[in-house]
């Protein structure tokens, strides 16, 4: 039976983000929680694979103050069960800290054929996750996959680069960073959504991992986030179209946009 790991993390709905208006610091205790965009494209890559091949679909999670409702999504989308770590020690985890936890939640959960995850998490977006999760499980990785099938133990997994598309195969186990185009998330029906309220979801303590403390220690800190507030120019051009287009390019050349 092939089993699947698949990596989803909590993050902030941008689209209810809010600021405060003197230090333009994120409220982010004020925006709503959802799954990254690009993990639920790893999730629905997963229950694609298992709806193929067969097999089993395990979210696994990782944070400070991770709802067990936000993760019930993972759930109504196909997944067959959830583990997770909720601790306010992970509040500030950079990527060092969140793959060793998450690594060793993988292990503790079971020894899986196939590991996906986001290329990028939708708040700190630094596309780490996948390598730092290889050196800690000592799996391969391939970045930016854009397609993904399973022959037996063998993945063939296809990746879009700047300036090539690469075809990889490799032997499982195999860890997989999911691009956008990987995948389009289903929109959970009714009845998946009652039927994810059925399905076992187990927090794990921080403790039972026997982490040590100089693995759960960030080794960056962040100093500071601040909303950039931009504002338009709002020039307007009169004149005949031909003046129009003049005084645009001079504008923008002005403005080092072009070369005049």
């Amino acid at each position: 039976m092939t089993v699947i790991h698949v990596f989803v993390k909590q993050v902030p709905d941008i689209s209810t983000l809010e600021y405060d208006q003197s230090s333009l610091a994120p409220r982010l205790e004020k925006a709503t929680q959802r799954l990254g965009e690009i993990d639920l494209v790893a999730l629905e890559a997963a229950v694609r694979i298992k709806e193929s091949l067969g097999g089993e679909v395990v979210v696994l999670s990782a944070g400070s103050g991770v709802s067990e409702l936000v993760l019930r999504e993972a759930l109504a989308m196909g997944a067959d069960k959830c583990f997770y770590v909720s601790d306010e020690r992970l509040s500030r985890a950079d990527s060092w800290v969140t793959a060793n936890v998450l690594s060793r939640l993988s292990r503790r959960v079971g020894s899986p054929d196939l590991l996906l995850c986001g290329e990028a998490s939708s708040d700190e977006g630094n596309y780490q996750l996948g390598p730092r999760l290889s050196e800690a499980l000592a799996i391969p990785c391939v970045t930016h996959a854009v397609k993904v099938e399973l022959d037996g133990n063998v993945a063939r997994v296809r990746r879009a680069l700047e300036d090539r598309v690469e075809t990889l195969e490799s032997a499982l186990p195999l860890i997989v960073t999911a691009s956008l185009e990987l995948a389009t998330p289903r929109l959970p029906s009714l009845l998946m959504i009652r039927a994810a309220s059925r399905k076992p979801l187990t927090r794990i303590e921080l403790s039972e991992l026997g982490l040590s403390e100089e693995l759960v220690k960030p080794l960056l800190e962040r100093v500071s986030a601040r909303i950039l507030k931009t504002t338009r120019r709002n020039i307007v051009l009169q004149g005949e179209p031909r003046e129009c287009a003049e005084k645009l390019v001079e504008s923008l050349a002005s403005e080092g946009v072009i070369r005049a």
